[in-house]
């Protein structure tokens, strides 16, 4: 078969990005190998681009926070566990998500100009809505634990968020906004990647699964595929929840990446009810461009299990229609079970592995995939070209898992696991 000078392992967001970014300059041979394993992350994501939101413990770590809380109030707890502050990501992971979100404006542009293809990028906010004591001390730690953001963040009052959404429950208090949080469709943002890599040369092996890696010496020279051996100078690991197999036969080394399962609900195409994104201590809930309301999510560490869990989808429903009491009306169109790709930190796993040549990881963007695949793809094109990243990736390199002796230490859970 024919030789190429990249394989990227996974099509999701992040492989096809990368091959989006690698082909701009349509200087490379490039092959892009996906096989859509029950579970991907990339078709069971909400599509929501929240820097802040995601980088201050919004979703699942303020549910925590609340249940602590309470049970502090009641005597429950008598002390303040650790757990009782947001969980605040590394100033790394902030800005790599900032720059990765600042992107989306001129790279949706350049999309559709270049390629006809369509994100559906909307500049949304992204809204926490305070509906009691717990919520407001949550997100003023929030705004105290990040004193360097605070020009992106808004604080609304009762009457002007009831203005702005109008559907939103009469029991809201008010709400902290984050006017860089927005949104665009996740399917549409991978095909585009696609597409556009396609239309720039990439050769597409769709449905062809990665059977294996082959080196000489020390460096990777194939990939084995279902549909036959590419020879390559390079392989890029994007396979998602999946990927420390693609790591462990092209390196003999472990990879700390393994599914968090992510539960969501999908509604029927409604009326527009929604003017932004919205956050609250049960779920969070994002309108898309097709009137669908997508409510999310859970986060749960039960391996590659995809089933869906009727107790906690309920309580998602429920935590919707506290917020949206319109939605008691609803119908769900469909419910599924997305796999992220966690690590122990969670933070990306990017670049080379020590010893290892023709290789690199990107992989392990656990819940920021979306968001960040656009930083991810860039600065993957610059390390496999030995150019300068626009990015410091030292904190997201492989070796920060290896003790002094160089062994793999990293456990296969979240360490703030919530």
């Amino acid at each position: 078969m024919k030789s190429y000078d990249i394989v990227i392992c996974g099509g999701g967001v992040i492989g096809s990005s990368i091959a989006y970014f690698l082909s701009r300059d349509r200087d490379l041979n490039i092959a892009l190998v996906d096989y859509k394993k029950k579970g991907n992350a990339s078709r069971a994501s909400a599509g929501g681009l929240w820097p802040m939101g995601e980088s201050t413990g919004l979703g699942c770590g303020v549910i925590l926070f609340k249940t602590l809380s309470k049970q502090m109030s009641e005597g429950v707890l008598t002390s303040a566990p650790a757990e009782m502050k947001p969980h605040i990501m590394p100033p790394a992971f902030f800005e790599m998500a900032m720059q990765s979100n600042s992107m989306y404006p001129w790279l949706s542009q350049e999309l559709l100009d270049k390629h006809n293809v369509d994100m559906k990028f909307e500049k949304t906010g992204l809204k926490f809505i305070i509906y009691d004591e717990y919520d407001r001390l949550y997100a003023q730690h929030i705004a105290n634990a990040v004193p360097d953001r605070q020009h992106h963040i808004r604080w609304i009052d009762k009457q002007e968020l009831l203005e702005q959404e109008p559907h939103l429950s009469s029991r809201a208090l008010g709400a902290m906004e984050f006017d860089t949080d927005h949104q665009i469709n996740p399917y549409r943002l991978n095909e585009a990647y696609v597409e556009g890599a396609r239309q720039n040369g990439v050769d597409l092996f769709l449905n062809t699964e990665v059977t294996g890696i082959e080196r000489s010496g020390n460096r990777v020279v194939a990939v084995n595929t279902s549909m036959g051996t590419l020879r390559c100078n390079m392989v890029i690991n994007a396979a998602g929840s999946w990927a420390e197999k693609i790591c462990q036969w092209a390196t003999g080394m472990p990879l700390p990446v393994f599914p968090v399962k992510g539960q969501v609900i999908v509604s029927e195409r409604l009326p527009k009810l929604l003017n932004g994104c919205i956050t609250t201590s049960d779920c969070y809930i994002a309108q898309k461009d097709n009137g669908e309301i997508l409510i999310g999510s859970t986060t749960e560490e039960k391996g590659y299990d995809t089933t869906n869990d009727v107790r906690l989808l309920r309580q998602l429903a429920l935590g919707a229609q506290k917020s949206l009491p319109i939605l008691k009306t609803m119908n769900i169109k469909r419910c599924w079970t997305g796999l992220r790709p966690g690590s122990p930190d969670e933070l990306p796993i990017l670049g080379p592995m020590p010893g290892i040549e023709g290789y690199l990881n990107a992989c392990g963007h656990f819940r920021t995939g979306m968001l960040t695949s656009a930083i991810t793809g860039q600065l993957l094109n610059e390390v496999a070209r030995g150019k300068p990243t626009s990015l410091d990736i030292s904190p997201f390199l492989y070796q920060r898992f290896l003790s002094d002796c160089g062994e793999m230490v990293a456990s296969y859970h979240l360490e703030a696991s919530l």
